[in-house]
């Protein structure tokens, strides 16, 4: 099976994120959580994995500093973006 990775990680850094008081406010209805996710992975680029091993690899990538601040970057802007512009 393969898998876009990139989708856990953006998921998990979604999760923190909406954690911060500065979006207590934001919508967290289904669809508005899959427009973010769907708007911060069209920016970002995909990291296909096929198996465990590359989970593992995929992990340690996804910890590197300037991986880290791209994804949050994108998760936010994403963020603000639906959140101006909710689909409902």
């Amino acid at each position: 099976m393969v898998i876009n990775y990139m989708e856990e990680v953006v998921s998990r850094y979604l999760k923190k994120i909406l954690q911060d008081e500065d979006y207590v406010s934001i919508c967290k209805c289904e669809s508005c959580l899959d427009d973010i996710m769907a708007k911060a992975l069209n920016n970002l680029k995909p990291f296909y994995i096929t198996t465990k091993k590359g989970e593992v690899f995929a992990e340690y990538s996804s910890l590197e500093n300037q991986h880290q601040a791209e994804v949050v970057a994108e998760v936010v802007k994403a963020l603000e973006f639906v959140s101006k512009n909710p689909n409902h």
